[in-house]
């Protein structure tokens, strides 16, 4: 119990001081935040003032495509940062396992990815003239999912590529499959709900968010130890 407490206190304390980091520097959260934002607004100025509302899998692509995209913006800094300002040693003196590193950048880019998707929500309701009725707890659940699994993938991703000279390029590349497990089923769930399920139809898409999670935790658990070594 001792042992899992301590690694939760040193994720949190790394979560929280890349969101004290974030904080300091708003102009890159405002950054992502204008590119969601934009985004929607040039969809719904292409898609003719909103009359994509009568077309959910095509909002709900709109939404995931662009989040996806915000998701880069933010993940491209998170071990990067780390490895260009030569903080990597400090984190790898800290007397927890290199996991524990992960879970912390893994929160940490929850909270962000989540905190622009309710942003973007309310914009997307408004601008592409979305039709939840109640149903908006619902959509919460899947993005926070959804934002959940990107985090996983990015934070991972991020890790791999750190030390690579073509950092950022890679990584834009690398999550565009890592993604896929993620984007697919939160597109679905989204279209779902926005075409008036409640949450009990998309419980197939959430299984399937919920298992990458698990698979992909596996996975770093088996081989982000060997990550951090140069």
């Amino acid at each position: 119990m001792k042992n899992i407490w301590d690694f939760q206190r040193a994720a949190l304390g790394i979560a929280e001081k890349d969101l004290r980091a974030e904080l300091r520097r708003s102009y890159e959260v405002l950054s992502i935040l204008t590119f969601s934002v934009g985004s929607i607004l040039i969809c719904s100025f292409a898609w003719s003032g909103g009359s994509v509302g009568s077309k959910p899998e095509v909002a709900s692509a709109a939404l995931w495509i662009i989040l996806f995209f915000a998701s880069i913006l933010a993940f491209t800094t998170s071990f990067t940062r780390e490895a260009d300002r030569g903080t990597l040693g400090g984190l790898k003196t800290l007397p927890c396992s290199p996991l524990a590193i992960l879970y912390g950048k893994i929160i940490y880019g929850t909270a962000l990815l989540f905190f622009v998707e309710c942003v973007l929500i309310p914009f997307s309701i408004i601008f592409l003239n979305l039709e939840l009725s109640g149903r908006f707890p619902a959509l919460l659940l899947v993005c926070f999912l959804g934002a959940m699994g990107l985090s996983f993938a990015g934070s991972f991703v991020s890790g791999l590529v750190m030390f690579s000279e073509g950092k950022t390029l890679l990584l834009s590349f690398l999550l565009i499959p890592v993604c896929m497990p993620v984007l697919i089923p939160s597109v679905v769930a989204t279209e779902e709900i926005i075409g008036g399920s409640g949450i009990t139809e998309v419980v197939p898409e959430l299984r399937l968010l919920i298992s990458f999670l698990l698979l992909i935790t596996a996975v770093m658990i088996l081989t982000f130890e060997f990550v951090l070594e140069e």
